[in-house]
């Protein structure tokens, strides 16, 4: 997928689902209201356990109940920030959705917002999001590539290195 914005920070995972989960994790202790991850990635990627992980860093009530949300469109999950988590996986489902004002629902100030396959409806993305892509390395584990369009938006980006699944 050719990036809407410049890359800013690749990662090398572990091949242990804990250790994307525990990525999510820390990028939720991290993020702030009114944000919007950009999730990319094929299927088995880790799109879903990372957003488990991101709920959880973001202290959300029930991070456990976190789940692909593919034929929901969005599912709400309550906590001290509110995380809408979306699917773009049926794009013209979503892309109907938000044509019939989703964008103000799903992109809401006060809550993060988590979109995966957001590479299917990149135009309705916010230029300000965060995109993460989540992909197999070749020599095992996956690769995290992050990419925005302003890093002062994400400091926390350049804090990152090889050992940020550490939780």
């Amino acid at each position: 997928m050719p990036w809407p914005v410049p890359e800013r920070r690749v990662l090398r995972l572990p091949d242990d689902p804990a250790a994307t989960e525990r990525l999510g994790e820390r990028l939720g202790r991290e993020l702030r209201p009114g944000d919007v991850v950009a999730l990319v990635g094929e299927v088995g990627a880790g799109k879903t356990t990372c957003t488990r992980g991101l709920a959880r860093g973001l202290r959300v009530a029930r991070p456990e109940d976190v789940a692909s949300p593919t034929y929901l469109l969005v599912v709400e999950h309550e906590g001290p920030i509110r995380l809408l988590h979306a699917d773009a996986y049926l794009p013209a489902k979503l892309e109907g959705f938000l044509a019939d004002g989703g964008l103000d629902y799903l992109f809401q100030p006060e809550a993060v917002a988590v979109v995966e396959w957001a590479d299917r409806i990149a135009p309705s993305v916010p230029g300000g999001a965060l995109w993460l892509r989540l992909e197999p390395a070749p020599q095992g584990g996956r690769v995290a590539t992050f990419a925005c369009a302003d890093p002062a938006a994400f400091p926390f980006l350049g804090r990152m290195d090889e050992n940020a699944d550490a939780g």
